[in-house]
C-alpha cells in the first residue's frame, strides 16, 4: 500500500486532520493495513527509515476485540517486508504487553523528565567550546551537531531544514552548540520557552565525546540560559538515552513524568 493511502487511518489514530499528518506519510517507504472480514480498518502502519535501527513503525491499531491480533499482524508484515523495525509502544496505539510476549524486545524509551531548572556547574571538556546556537549560523556546522543524535534509537536522518533558526520551535539564543578545536559541531542541546517553562531535548553528543563531561556541560549551559531568562521549571525530552544518561539526569532532581517503551523486532 502507498504510504499516502494511510492518511485517513492515521488521522483516526492520532485524532488529527489528514493534512496535518502528510509529513508523516511522506516520510514512510511502505505501508500496511489490517482489515477485518467486513473490510473495516483495524489498524495501519507505515515504515519510516531510521539511520542505524531499521525502520520506525508509525501508526497503530484502533481499540476493539481484534486489537492485539491486528497489532501483531501489522508488525510481522512490516518486519517481513523491510527487516528490522521498532515502534513507540504508546498504549493507545500499540499494546506493549502483547508485543513483548510475541518476541519484541525493549531497546529504549521516550521519556519526559520534569522539575526545577537544575543547577550543577560543569565545565566543558578540554578541546571543546560551548556557544549559543545563534552565534554559529553556518548550516553545515549545525547539521554536524544535530547528526550526533542519529545513532540513537528513535531518531531519524537530519534534514537541511532542521538547521534553520526556529526549527522544531526551538530558540537559537537559548540553545547551545559544542564545537571542537577544529570548529566541528560535536554536540548540541536545543531549548525553548513553552508555556512559561523551559523545554529542551536531551543533548546530542558525538560518539567520540560521550565518555567526557560534554553532555552534562551542555545541559548546564542551557539551564544557565533558562535561569537568566527567569525560568524556574523545565521539561526535558529524550529518545533512546542510555541508562547512564538517565541516571545522571535523575541526580539533577528531575523526575520521569512520562515514559513510552521503544520495542524492536529483528
Amino acid at each position: 500500500m502507498s504510504p499516502t493511502e494511510l492518511l485517513p487511518a492515521f488521522a483516526g489514530l492520532y485524532g488529527a486532520a489528514p493534512g496535518d499528518l502528510a509529513w508523516m506519510a511522506e516520510a514512510c517507504e511502505a505501508g500496511f493495513v489490517a482489515l477485518n472480514d467486513r473490510e473495516e480498518v483495524l489498524g495501519a502502519v507505515g515504515t519510516r527509515p531510521s539511520p542505524q535501527h531499521g525502520s520506525e513503525l508509525v501508526g497503530g491499531v484502533f481499540p476493539g476485540p481484534w486489537r492485539d491480533e491486528a497489532a501483531l499482524a501489522l508488525v510481522r508484515a512490516a518486519h517481513a517486508e523491510v527487516g528490522r523495525v521498532y515502534l513507540f509502544a504508546e498504549g493507545y496505539l500499540f499494546p506493549p504487553e502483547v508485543l513483548l510476549e510475541a518476541g519484541l524486545r525493549e531497546v529504549g524509551a521516550y521519556r519526559r523528565l520534569s522539575g526545577r531548572v537544575p543547577y550543577r556547574h560543569v565545565d566543558p571538556p578540554v578541546g571543546t567550546q560551548l556557544l549559543p546556537l545563534a552565534d554559529v549560523p553556518d548550516p553545515e556546522t549545525r547539521l554536524e551537531a544535530l547528526r550526533t543524535y542519529m545513532d540513537r534509537v528513535g531518531h531519524h536522518a537530519v534534514t537541511a531544514d532542521a538547521a534553520a533558526d526556529g526549527a522544531g520551535g526551538f530558540d537559537s539564543h537559548l540553545s547551545v552548540i559544542a564545537l571542537d578545536d577544529m570548529g566541528r559541531g560535536v554536540g548540541v542541546c536545543r531549548a525553548a520557552i513553552d508555556g512559561g517553562k523551559g523545554r529542551l531535548d536531551a543533548p546530542g553528543v558525538a560518539s567520540g565525546w560521550r565518555h567526557t563531561s560534554l553532555r552534562a556541560a551542555l545541559l548546564n549551559a542551557v539551564n544557565t540560559r533558562l535561569r537568566a531568562a527567569g525560568i524556574t521549571r523545565v521539561n526535558v525530552d529524550s529518545w533512546g538515552d542510555t541508562p547512564e544518561d538517565l541516571a545522571h539526569d535523575l541526580t539533577l532532581h528531575l523526575g520521569v513524568t512520562e515514559e513510552t517503551p521503544i520495542l524492536a523486532l529483528g
